[in-house]
């Protein structure tokens, strides 16, 4: 968790700016996103850009501090999976988290689960390795 230390200078987390904006631009979860594309942002970023903003007050904190926090403190490296398990009451007794951001969690993880509930017509078949390099070909260009 990031914060400010008693002076009001950032805590000693290795980091020098508390929020987002304050945040390299080449680091920033949006602009990581529009460069790299969601499949290289951690869990935590791709929850932060839902998200959009932090928490206030006196422990103001990031969106990706917030959801960094979430996500470990729903299972650890699993946290993704105790995230859609969550329920309401459990997502606002989050620091951080409040009434809205618990209804955007839960909206883009439900249209999430609707996308893998597809019917199979609906999905790409894949009978031949030619089907599988079809697929994923555009994707293995960008690898190294």
């Amino acid at each position: 968790m990031n914060g400010a230390g008693p002076s009001g200078a950032p805590a000693a987390t290795g980091r020098e700016y508390l929020l987002i904006r304050d945040m390299p631009s080449s680091e920033r979860p949006r602009e990581r996103l529009a460069r790299y594309g969601p499949e290289h942002l951690s869990n935590g970023e791709l929850l932060a850009i839902i998200w959009r903003t932090g928490s206030s007050g006196r422990s103001r904190e990031s969106a990706l501090d917030v959801a960094n926090r979430a996500l470990a403190r729903l299972g650890g490296l699993a946290g993704l999976a105790g995230l859609a398990k969550a329920s309401t009451v459990e997502l606002k007794g989050l620091a951080g988290v409040g009434p809205v951001k618990a209804a955007e969690v839960q909206a883009a993880l439900e249209l999430g689960r609707r996308l893998t509930a597809l019917e199979p017509a609906q999905r790409t078949e894949i009978h031949s390795p030619r089907d599988v390099y079809h697929l994923v070909a555009s994707e293995m260009t960008l690898l190294d």
